[in-house]
């Protein structure tokens, strides 16, 4: 690390459905300096990669909505408070 820019309050790993949420809670309602590690090049975990136009019918608020559009809405969520966001990286351990 070369200075207190690198550093984090939260650190989330993967970028699927909950680490989108975290992200938003963490930088939106706590105002935590908040960074997401993906291994995908893109958002959306399982969600995006397996079943995007698939529905989802378990999540509240929503009697059903398409796999695709709720990750859309949860990064856009999530996005609105600018936590850093790396695509590409794999986490190989913690220390």
């Amino acid at each position: 690390m070369t200075g207190s820019e690198d550093l984090y309050d939260v650190t989330i790993i993967g970028a699927g459905p909950v680490g989108l949420f975290a992200a938003f809670y963490a930088a939106g309602m706590r105002g935590l300096k908040t960074k997401i590690i993906e291994a995908l090049d893109i958002v959306g975990g399982q969600l995006v990669t397996l079943y995007p136009d698939k529905y989802i019918y378990d999540v509240a608020g929503f009697p059903k909505i398409l796999a695709k559009d709720l990750v859309r809405n949860l990064e856009s969520q999530a996005m609105a408070y600018k936590p850093t966001l790396v695509l590409g990286e794999s986490v190989e351990g913690l220390f």
